[in-house]
């Protein structure tokens, strides 16, 4: 099947707006991401012009740390975008598989932050930057993704969003998306700063069982400090992130450019000054390990005719542990439980006891967390219902 030139290759995925493909341009003969406007969106003229806002503001983009548009077209009764073709790993993926350490969080920072400062300064603000909108490839480089719901600060252009109406992804949404109040580029900062916040805790700032839990927790609650829950990462990057995520808008950084200095010093602050520390630290505890071996050595010689005997061993600390057991809806979820994967729904895991912070994932779906308290001698059931992403009916 083809769309316009364009061949389509395979799916490579669908979102609540549109179904992405691979596809061949035989024109210039490279490989390009075909997004298609669903069939079912073609009756709200809405969505229509939302999906050709992503073009117009990605096509007013020419950064590194952007997805390029190369064309827009119609054909088959629908739209397309042909856009770069992004060959890395979602940061949701990598946030998954592994724990990144507190230069790599920075770098990741710096780059999302002069990327969003570009398209800032041309008047465009992305209202969706979360983990799965940035791409990580092999080389660190990030690649901001998915301007579906774009603002254009442009008074020539068409309103796109109705009176009330809430666009963006729950957990990763500013105080002012969901109060639907005005937006601009600080409110991207401030769904950066949460995205840094997790990176470097494990753990979302703002959760909720249900929606109503989610707004609730963005508009009212203050997170403990980054540095409070991680204590390898500085103070100085924890007041950073804790400044992204200041309620008022006036009180966070201005521009994206100010965040990416901001971080830069704490980058160098874990640089190479870190290392040298780290160094000097080594060579002290080599020499204390060295005077504690010649102290030894003097005191068997000295006292060969005593006999050491071996006291009793350390007591073996008992870990209580229950389970808890969890079944989505609908099924196949992955469940993770305190930042770490225990498998897919429904599961039935050995835990111990105590307060743990329980998080169900599955594409097409938001994300499900919050808090649990395991007790010993109970199995804790969760029976979760995901919320699919809202779609409106034409």
């Amino acid at each position: 099947m083809n769309y316009g030139r364009y061949q389509i290759v395979n799916e490579l995925g669908k979102g609540s707006m549109g179904v992405v493909y691979l596809a061949h341009d035989p024109q210039i003969d490279r490989k390009v991401a075909l997004k298609v406007l669903r069939q079912d969106r073609l009756g709200d003229e809405a969505f229509v012009q939302r999906f050709l806002q992503e073009a117009k503001a990605i096509g007013r983009l020419s950064h590194p740390g952007i997805v390029t548009v190369y064309d827009v077209g119609q054909d088959h009764g629908t739209v397309y975008i042909a856009m770069e073709f992004l060959e890395g790993t979602p940061l949701h993926r990598v946030m998954e598989g592994q724990k990144l350490n507190p230069q790599e969080i920075i770098r990741i920072g710096i780059q999302v932050a002069e990327s969003l400062d570009y398209a800032q300064q041309r008047g465009i603000v992305h209202r969706d930057i979360k983990p799965s909108n940035i791409l990580i490839h092999a080389n660190g480089q990030t690649k901001i993704t998915d301007f579906g719901i774009a603002h254009i600060e442009d008074p020539t252009a068409p309103t796109q969003t109705q009176a009330g109406e809430i666009l963006g992804t729950p957990a990763y949404m500013s105080p002012e998306q969901v109060l639907s109040q005005p937006v601009d580029g600080r409110s991207d900062l401030y769904s950066l700063g949460i995205i840094l916040y997790e990176l470097s805790t494990g753990r979302k700032p703002f959760g909720g069982g249900n929606l109503a839990a989610i707004f609730r927790s963005i508009t009212q609650d203050t997170p403990p400090p980054v540095a409070k829950i991680n204590p390898a990462i500085s103070l100085k990057f924890s007041q950073i992130v804790m400044k992204c995520l200041n309620k008022k808008p006036d009180a966070r950084f201005g521009t994206g450019r100010a965040l990416a200095e901001a971080l830069k010093g704490c980058l160098e602050e874990e640089g190479p000054v870190s290392e040298r520390k780290s160094r000097k630290r080594l060579k002290q505890i080599a020499l204390a390990f060295f005077f504690i071996a010649l102290l030894g050595m003097a005191g068997y010689i000295g006292w060969t005719k005593i006999i050491s005997r071996p006291g009793p061993p350390p007591p073996v600390e008992k870990v209580i542990t229950t389970f808890l057991k969890v079944e989505s809806m609908p099924e196949g979820a992955r469940v993770f439980v305190d930042g770490e994967f225990k498998g897919a729904a429904p599961l039935r895991a050995a835990l111990p006891i105590g307060k743990r912070e329980v998080r169900l994932t599955l594409p097409d779906f938001h994300e499900w967390e919050a808090q649990v308290e395991l007790k010993e001698g109970e199995e804790m059931p969760l029976r979760i219902r995901l919320i699919p992403i809202a779609e409106k009916k034409p």
